[in-house]
Order: structure tokens, then C-alpha cells, then sequence
């Protein structure tokens, strides 16, 4: 099966997310709440692409292909797109996030830099506080500083990692009594760090 994407034709399978087959094809769309693999559920909408045909603005990550598809995803109007999702991320989220910053390989911070987002675009409102970490048990850490709510973690485990309360005011929560073990994999999809093992980061 083809699609059209870019204004070129690309081989896809059947069943496929698109912003699966687009990195198949070597296109990369960026996204925060979306791993292969994982459940998800469409947030973050940095992952955004426009069917050319329509002009509607779809998230890749939970948009299936389908034959005679004409999407786009690299046009100066999806990058704005995307780039105001971002800074709305940016809005809600700690002020450390800005450089200097101590997590390197955080995905919010590399397309904040690649797309020019900016972090004061819009006035900073956020309900999280400045805490330290919280162990969860082993060398399981979370920082619900940099958490940007993507639900990986929610969505992904079986150990009572959950939501608390709705809009501005939603956070991650883990109650400890109904942690048994951490899966290592949450930390390696959590797109910021939040989650994260003190042993993989030290060897």
C-alpha cells in the first residue's frame, strides 16, 4: 500500500500508524506522549500533520494509514503547529527546564531548541511545586518537577502509577504501598526524565 507524504510516494503496511511508517521512511516526527510499542494516548500534539487533501490537523501517533493518504509534515504550518505545542508545555512546566539543564537527553528541551520554541511565550501557570525527588522503592526516582503529564507511565504500568485531579491541576501520582517493582522500560520512554533509575544514570 502507498501513501503520499511530503509530495512522495511511500511504501506503508496495512494496520500501521503514520508516524510510524513516516520513520520507517527516514521522516521523523517528533512526539512526547507516543513510544512504539507502548499505550498512549495522543496529548502532547507535537506530533501533529495535516492531510493536504482536507486541510484537518491529526496527531501521527494515533492516526492509522490508508491508501490514497496525502499528509504533510514538514510545511512551515505544521512546525508553527507544533511549536506552539510545545511552548504550551513549556508554559506548564518548571523553570528549570530552561538551559543549563540536568537532564540531557530530555525530548521536551531538544525540541524546544530545534523548533524555537519559546519559554515564556505564554504567562506560566503551574499547580507542581518546587519538591525533590521521590523514591519509589530500589533505585526507582520520580520528579514530578519535570513531569509534563504524557501518561506513558499511567498507561504503561501495573503498579499504581495513576492521575490526580484534571487540567493545570493533574499530576502523576504513585502511591508506594502498591508498588511491587518498577519496569526499567517506563524510564527509558519517559520523554523528560521524570522517571528515572539512579543506577542506569550513573553507569
Amino acid at each position: 500500500m502507498k501513501i503520499k507524504l511530503n509530495n512522495k510516494e511511500i511504501e506503508v503496511f496495512e494496520g500501521e500508524k503514520l508516524i510510524e511508517a513516516a520513520g520507517r521512511n527516514g521522516i521523523e516526527i517528533p512526539a512526547l506522549c507516543y513510544a512504539a510499542g507502548y499505550k498512549h494516548q495522543s496529548s502532547c500534539m507535537v506530533c501533529v500533520v495535516k492531510n493536504v487533501e482536507t486541510g484537518e490537523i491529526i496527531p501521527s501517533c494515533s492516526t492509522l494509514v490508508a491508501q490514497g493518504m496525502n499528509m504533510d509534515s514538514q510545511s512551515d504550518e505544521v512546525k508553527d503547529l507544533r511549536r506552539q505545542s510545545l511552548e504550551l508545555l513549556l508554559s506548564d512546566h518548571m523553570a528549570v527546564c530552561r538551559p543549563p539543564c540536568d537532564v540531557p537527553n530530555c525530548k521536551l528541551r531538544q525540541y524546544a531548541l530545534a523548533y524555537r520554541a519559546k519559554w515564556n511565550r505564554f504567562p506560566r501557570y503551574s499547580a507542581i511545586k518546587a519538591t525533590p525527588p521521590q523514591h519509589i522503592k530500589g533505585n526507582f526516582w520520580f520528579d514530578v518537577t519535570k513531569c509534563i503529564r504524557c501518561g506513558l507511565c499511567v498507561y504503561n504500568s501495573t503498579d499504581g502509577f495513576t492521575f490526580k485531579s484534571r487540567g493545570f491541576d493533574m499530576q502523576v501520582v504513585l502511591p508506594q504501598e502498591s508498588v511491587h517493582n518498577v519496569d526499567e522500560s517506563l524510564c527509558k520512554i519517559c520523554p523528560t526524565q521524570a522517571l528515572y533509575n539512579t543506577e542506569s544514570s550513573e553507569s
